[in-house]
Formats: structure tokens, sequence, C-alpha cells
């Protein structure tokens, strides 16, 4: 039902403003799974067709450290892609975006690397890439951010539990992958002042949140908007996002993660 008011209202939304970058977000690139309540799972057919739609509308398809300057002087929306959580279905999403030529940054969590043996959620059941994986992405180009060390929700962290969440995930993926690791994602999107501020203090360039919106602001941020891609969003959704008529849920997304 939710899902059927978000398209109707999107149908008749205006468009966004042009310029900045739009960060796209991903999860598992795999078949549905009747567990997937969130629907976090696209199918391959529906990502191939999604990139399909980047390349033959001439969306320019950049690193994520392009919104740190993400002002664009002929006005053009730039895209970066990202993906969560460090699913094994993500690296045939890699081989795909390689044949594009697309850049990607993957955010991983070292607990998922190690193998999971205890699932919190029914999404930590579907199959993790290992340290071994995560270095060839690098090798192979792609950026690896951290998704904290064992994905809490961070606002619930206190103290040197935050600091070994947020830095610790940083200092962990650099000695084991021997590169830098400058950007973060925030568990399950949520995020308070105090959460910003130690992934601030841990030296990353930038975070990124789960809400939906467009970055038009260049500079170091930590609460960069992400455009989240479902397992349901047929190719009109895509286009809609793409073109920002999906944003106006980023009010209701920064209400929920950050209350």
């Amino acid at each position: 039902m939710k899902r059927v008011l978000s398209r109707t209202i999107a149908h008749i939304a205006p468009r966004a403003s042009v310029g900045g970058v739009r960060v796209l977000m991903y999860h598992a690139i795999d078949d549905p799974d009747p567990s997937d309540s969130m629907a976090l799972r696209v199918s391959q057919q529906r990502f191939l067709e999604q990139m399909t739609v980047l390349r033959d509308e001439g969306y320019g398809v950049v690193p994520l450290r392009a919104v740190l300057d993400a002002h664009e002087e002929n006005g053009r929306t730039r895209v970066a892609i990202t993906f969560d959580d460090g699913y094994r279905s993500q690296e045939w999403a890699a081989a795909l975006l390689r044949d594009f030529g697309f850049p990607a940054t993957f955010f991983v969590v070292p607990r998922f690397l190690d193998g999971v043996t205890s699932a919190k959620t029914y999404s930590e059941t579907w199959g993790h890439l290992g340290w071994s994986d995560a270095a060839a992405l690098m090798d192979e180009g792609f950026d690896v951010g951290a998704h904290s060390m064992t994905h809490p929700d961070l606002k619930t962290c206190a103290g040197v539990r935050l600091d070994e969440e947020v830095s610790g995930a940083r200092t962990l993926l650099e000695q084991r992958l021997g590169r830098s690791v400058p950007h973060f994602s925030y568990p399950y999107g949520r995020y308070d002042e105090r959460v910003r501020m130690a992934v601030e203090r841990a030296g990353y360039q930038l975070a990124c949140t789960s809400r939906h919106g467009l970055n038009q602001s260049s500079g170091p941020s930590y609460t960069v908007n992400r455009t989240e891609v479902y397992g349901t969003d047929d190719r009109r959704d895509f286009v809609r996002k793409l073109q920002g008529q999906y944003d106006w849920l980023g009010y209701w997304h920064h209400l929920r993660r950050t209350s």
C-alpha cells in the first residue's frame, strides 16, 4: 500500500532542479526472496535495464567523491552508484559495471567480510563478499567504503563502542586492504549529531545517509543524500527517481532515521 501511494505521488510530483550529483543506493543484486519485506534485492534483469537507462539517457556516471564538488558548470545532473552491506551478488553487478565503464563504491562491514555465523536479520543470510573479494574490487578500480564494524544502529552506541564501530572499521579495512578508505555509510541510514561528529573525527571525507535527494553543495559532507533503488521499482519508477520525483520522501526519511 505504501509503495502504491508513493508511486501515485511521484507521478504528479515535479522534477528536481538540474545539476549536482544524485547518488543511487543498492543492496543485493539477486532474484526476489519471499522474506525480503524491504525489497532490498534488485534482480539482475532490472539492474541491467537501469544501467542501460543511465547510458542511453546520457547521464554522466561519476565516482562518489564527485559529491565533494557537486557543482556542475553545464547544469547536467551526474549520478554516482553505491552498494551497502557487501553482498556476494554485488560481484555480478561489478562485472556489469565494468562493461559499462561505470565507477561505483561498495560499503562493506568487517563482520560480514569475516563470514556471518549468527545472522541478526533475514538479509544477513544472503551471503557476503570476503576480504579477498573486497581487495579484488579495489584492484579493479572500484572504491570500497566503511559501513561500520558490525552493522549496528549507531545511535544506540555510546562512547568507546561508537568509536570502535566508526573509526575502528576504517582502521581495520585500511590495514587489511592496504588502501585508503575515505567514505562511510550509516547502517540503516540512522545517525544523529553525535554519530555524525564521530564519523568526521575518524577522518572520513564524506558519509552517506539513506535520505532521498540531490546533492548540490560542494565541500565535505557527512549527510550525503542517496536515492534508494528497490527490487519493486520498474523502469518508470527508476526514471522518476533520476528526475527527482521521489525526492519528497527525503523529508520523511530524515524524520524517521534521525529521531
